[in-house]
């Protein structure tokens, strides 16, 4: 495909996902470009070596000043020819690069708390607190020495859940049921932020259960030496949301870097090689389906966020547990579905419970 091969798509996804184009654009007058290059590549981001070959940091803020210049053009261009309008490939990547930004951000998690949410997405604010005891109890799976392997939250006092996708590559069966493989040290750490050292690790003891259906693990917490962050258990969706058109979700996880789905450098713009650090995700609901007990979302996932909670903005009880998707939605198991599950029942699991 050339660059100047037309698009469709993107126009009408953006539409939709920007909501209100004519704001957006406001947002992007050279003084709201200038702002979101300084909050994103601040003055001490230096660029890692993996990054966009022998491009200098200023090249890379240059470069995104500019895309996000030409994102302002094509938003013009929509707001007049509407979702019929045409688009090049190098206007669709700045299109996609704004959606990232103001539609389906991937905020940076510091401190436990996010920054100011971009236009659209200011409802956030109002529901900061609540954000937060979500943003606490979820937290990075990974092998001592060896890194990411996926996200997972807190459901009770000692069990983290997560999918078994991740579960199995520490686990494995036995006669007696799911143990730890020998030799392996996986932990669950409450922090992982960007530019941030400090760990509130928790080493994983034992399996609790592993959901011989669904994408399911629950794992049991041991006991971290000194003393360490020990968040608030989320509570669990016990039945499902009203009204799912446009409702507002949010997805707090490590998104990993994921060529397959997202141009790389759209991933690059969002993410300044960021990646496997806490990040809030917020999306809406996209539909469920009750035959696989599933939900379909819109956040922006990649691999690492695996085992994410999928969280109603409204009510803060966690709708679904995230375990993969394509360019067009995001699945997860709809926990409310679950609530009667026996094999959750057994491991003590509560729904709707404060």
């Amino acid at each position: 495909m050339t660059a100047d091969t037309p698009r469709r798509d993107p126009p009408r996804r953006a539409s939709h996902l920007l909501r209100d184009l004519s704001r957006v654009r406001e947002a992007l007058r050279p003084e709201g470009v200038e702002a979101l290059v300084s909050a994103h590549l601040p003055p001490s981001w230096r660029r890692p070596t993996s990054v966009a070959g022998a491009m200098s940091a200023d090249a890379l803020r240059d470069e995104l000043r500019s895309v996000l210049a030409t994102g302002a053009q094509v938003l013009a261009r929509l707001e007049h020819a509407g979702e019929d309008a045409t688009l090049t490939d190098v206007e669709q990547v700045a299109l996609e690069t704004v959606v990232a930004f103001f539609g389906r951000p991937a905020l940076a998690v510091r401190n436990g708390s996010f920054g100011a949410p971009p236009v659209g997405w200011e409802v956030l604010e109002q529901h900061r607190e609540d954000i937060e005891r979500t943003i606490d109890a979820t937290g990075r799976i990974e092998l001592a020495g060896s890194g990411l392997l996926g996200t997972g939250f807190l459901v009770t006092e000692d069990l983290v859940m997560t999918n078994r996708h991740v579960a199995v590559q520490f686990c494995r069966h036995a006669s007696g049921g799911w143990v730890l493989r020998l030799g392996v040290v996986p932990q669950v750490d409450w922090l992982g932020e960007h530019l941030r050292d400090a760990q509130a690790a928790f080493p994983i003891s034992g399996v609790a259960a592993i959901h011989p259906v669904h994408d399911v693990a629950l794992l049991r917490l041991g006991t971290a030496k000194g003393a360490s962050l020990r968040p608030a258990p989320l509570r669990l969706a016990s039945r499902a949301p009203g009204d799912s058109a446009s409702r507002a979700l949010y997805c707090v996880g490590y998104p990993l870097k994921d060529h397959t789905r997202t141009p790389p450098e759209v991933l690059l713009r969002i993410f300044a090689d960021a990646f496997g650090v806490k990040r809030l995700q917020p999306g809406e609901l996209l539909s469920v389906d009750p035959a696989r007990q599933q939900l379909a979302h819109d956040c922006s996932t990649l691999g690492g966020s695996s085992g994410s909670p999928i969280v109603d903005l409204e009510t803060h009880a966690v709708l679904g547990l995230h375990f993969g998707g394509t360019r067009q939605e995001n699945h997860a198991v709809a926990l409310w579905q679950l609530a009667e599950d026996p094999l959750l029942r057994r491991a003590g699991l509560r729904f709707d419970s404060p």
